[in-house]
């Protein structure tokens, strides 16, 4: 049998489109060209789909990975993209990398897409992806199972239109400044905003709606953000905690990204024995409260007084760049980038394959 082929799937209409161009070149580079062939897809800003060329792409792997035009793909790539859209046939032997951050690419679309093809993919399902995306549905969730979470408030944007006033003096009079304003499905710590009055709560809450149409107002507290990367199917390894320092106050998107971003990685962070296994164990009730697979980065924070820990968010397709905490984490526990990726495929395959084995009909006339 011929090696399976493992596409990268990447770009996408969100507003981190450049970081998943990025986040593919390290995906790229690193399978496992004795296991798999190695193929790309771009999706541009527009949400076009274009085959992208191996052969360019394999003589000089750029630091972010291009989105060069379909007639520019090879015959072999755009074959197999025909393949995804074909109104019939399965697509076999394939295994798929989307790398698509945030809207459209990590909330659900495209994982219920490839199942209904049939084709395996890194990361979780349809429901784990749309849920851990929700921010207001993950924190119900990690909440229900024990997990504590920072005083929250979720508004929609029918609701502001409404009654904007009488839900800002909600807020003010439930929660404690400074407060954090958050779209409510976004990634990479887009469109945030850090109110310390009344006043910039209101501007905030604006900007929050630019990119969404729910967003979550929490207390500000005084924390250490600590992530946790989980590597594994239902019941997932845990690496040893990480931390990121930041002076602004949260980990902006220039911070994550940036070639000069002032941010502070610790890896692995500094904390007692205790307290680091008490963090794992959370991280690890989210994880599967949310009914992830494969991979997760869960991002906890941790009360610098009382050294009590809050589920944050998890993140179902975090970062891949050369900076990005989720490879830095199994880095320390001795995974190359190889070894890591080829992980995540192989994952990817064995939930195909146990999925592939259900019973999808039933004969009524044997019953």
């Amino acid at each position: 049998m011929s090696k399976p082929k493992a596409i990268v799937i990447y770009g996408g209409r969100s507003t981190e489109h450049e970081v998943s161009c990025r986040s593919a070149s390290y995906i790229f580079k690193n399978i496992d060209r004795s296991r798999y062939d190695a193929y790309a897809f771009a999706v541009d800003k527009s949400g076009v789909w274009h085959a992208q060329n191996r052969a360019e792409l394999e003589t000089n792997i750029p630091e972010s990975l291009p989105v060069a035009p379909h007639e520019k793909g090879d015959a072999e790539s755009k074959t197999l993209l025909d393949s995804f859209f074909a109104r019939e046939g399965k697509v076999t032997n394939t295994v798929v990398f989307n790398i698509i951050h945030g809207t459209t690419g990590e909330d659900g679309c495209l994982q219920g897409f490839f199942d209904l093809k049939d084709v395996a993919y890194v990361g979780p399902s349809l429901l784990g992806s749309a849920i851990a995306m929700d921010k207001v549905v993950a924190k119900q969730l990690a909440e229900a199972a024990g997990v504590a979470i920072v005083p929250y408030l979720a508004i929609r944007t029918a609701e502001w239109e409404k009654n904007g006033p009488a839900l800002l003096s909600r807020a003010e009079h439930e929660l404690r400044f400074p407060i954090f304003v958050k779209p409510a499905s976004l990634g990479s710590s887009v469109g945030i905003r850090k109110a310390a009055n009344p006043y910039e709560l209101k501007d905030a809450v604006a900007y929050a709606f630019e990119f969404d149409e729910r967003i979550l107002l929490e207390t500000g507290m005084n924390v250490r953000e600590i992530e946790y990367a989980c590597l594994g199917g239902y019941d997932p390894a845990m690496s040893v905690a990480g931390e990121v320092g930041v002076d602004e106050g949260f980990y902006s998107y220039e911070e994550k990204y940036s070639k000069v971003s002032k941010a502070t990685v610790n890896v692995p962070a500094h904390l007692d024995a205790k307290l680091a296994a008490e963090g794992s164990a959370l991280a690890k009730k989210v994880f599967e409260a949310l009914n992830l697979y494969g991979l997760a980065r869960i991002d906890l924070f941790l009360d610098k007084k009382t050294n009590q820990f809050y589920f944050n968010e998890a993140n179902t397709l975090p970062g891949f760049t050369s900076i990005s905490q989720y490879p830095k984490l199994w880095e320390h526990a001795g995974y190359s980038g190889q070894q890591l990726i080829g992980k995540l495929l192989d994952l990817a395959l064995e939930r195909r394959q146990k999925l592939n084995r259900l019973t999808r009909s039933v004969d009524t006339a044997k019953s």
